[in-house]
């Protein structure tokens, strides 16, 4: 996802742009699960990838919000089943950023 550099790090709204990268089970309705806490609190994500990797599925989601939104997101998707691993980060952070599979595999390695 090479144009990753370009994300503003604040929503037109003045919400600080959050990224959510998540690594789970390879379940085929995973994806739908993981976007309906946004679906709930009223929050449209600016941009999902996703990649479906040797072992497991591999997503990215920015979202706009308040920071204590985007901690419950983080918290909701954290703790579902099928998630093995969510980082929440600043949007703004990781210029030159790699594909979602790219840093699960990375974070599987450390």
């Amino acid at each position: 996802m090479s144009h990753a550099q370009s994300l503003p790090t604040v929503a037109a709204d003045g919400a600080d742009l959050h990224r959510l990268v998540v690594e789970a089970e390879p379940e085929t309705n995973l994806l739908l699960r993981l976007l309906e806490p946004f679906v709930i609190h009223d929050v449209l994500p600016s941009r999902v990838a996703c990649a479906a990797t040797g072992d497991g599925l591999a997503v990215e989601i920015v979202f706009a919000a308040s920071a204590d939104l985007a901690q419950r997101l983080h918290g909701r998707l954290s703790v579902m089943v099928g998630v093995r691993h969510a980082v929440l980060s600043p949007a703004g952070r990781g210029r030159g950023a790699h594909s979602p599979e790219h840093r699960a595999a990375a974070h599987r390695a450390a």
